[in-house]
């Protein structure tokens, strides 16, 4: 192997596994916060948004976790000048999200973290970065991903290159399902009162959102999971790869 092949080769490992860990860390995410807190104690480990975990036990966590996954889409590079904008406003927002807190009101339990600075403004910067990113990850499954990496035309695109678009079409349709019926739950709470679906709905669709974001970034970056050593993997990725 040339040593220009290897300095590739090498390149493309890594660009495929910063893909996996940015799919790993929207699916950890919100069972590590439902599962933190409760071993950490909390007398409220469901919350009714994932945002409202700022002011949790796990508050490191989910502060770390999002900064973490800023940093994996600042420093990504994709295989086009659009794809690599889109992940740079991506980590933006998510540091956005991060760094601006929600507002308290709704926070479940006793136990919770004061906030050193908090202004009413921040809880506009929060929900236009957590939309925004929402939008973001959408995006990437209904348009960039639908691309071939190899420069190939949609005519030219195999049968399982045709079923991964599919299930990318799949997830990016889900994240703007799940942000719509966040914003419908909200508009009938504000409307008619909360009931115990509009108390949870925003977690439980943050949480469907982040699942189909994790699964297609994951798709995506599975390339070399058909010349892995695990059986397993080999198994998994077949129909798609």
């Amino acid at each position: 192997m040339t040593t220009k092949h290897k300095e590739d080769n090498d390149y493309t490992i890594s660009y495929l596994q910063l893909r996996q860990l940015i799919g790993i860390l929207g699916l950890c995410l919100p069972f590590a916060l439902l599962l933190g807190n409760n071993l950490l104690g909390s007398t409220a480990w469901l919350q009714p948004s994932i945002s409202h975990y700022y002011y949790s036990y796990m508050h490191i966590a989910f502060v770390g976790v999002l900064c973490v996954l800023g940093g994996f889409l600042v420093t990504y590079r994709g295989k086009s000048t659009l794809e690599n904008r889109v992940s740079n406003f991506s980590g933006a927002f998510a540091f956005g999200v991060a760094i601006f807190p929600t507002e308290f009101n709704g926070y479940i339990g006793n136990d919770y973290l004061n906030p050193i600075i908090w202004h009413s403004w921040f809880k506009a910067v929060h929900f236009g970065c957590a939309g925004l990113l929402f939008l973001c990850f959408a995006f990437f499954c209904l348009k960039i991903f639908q691309e071939s990496d190899a420069g190939k035309s949609p005519s030219q695109f195999d049968e399982k290159k045709k079923l991964r678009n599919k299930i990318y079409r799949y997830c990016g349709y889900g994240i703007l399902a799940s942000i719509v019926i966040i914003g419908a739950s909200t508009i009938y709470e504000n409307v008619y009162g909360m009931t115990t679906f509009t108390k949870y709905a925003t977690f439980i669709f943050e949480t469907t959102a982040l699942l189909f974001f994790g699964n297609s970034w994951l798709l995506k970056g599975s390339v070399n999971w058909k010349d892995a050593n695990s059986p397993m993997l080999k198994t998994i990725v077949s129909p798609v790869r």
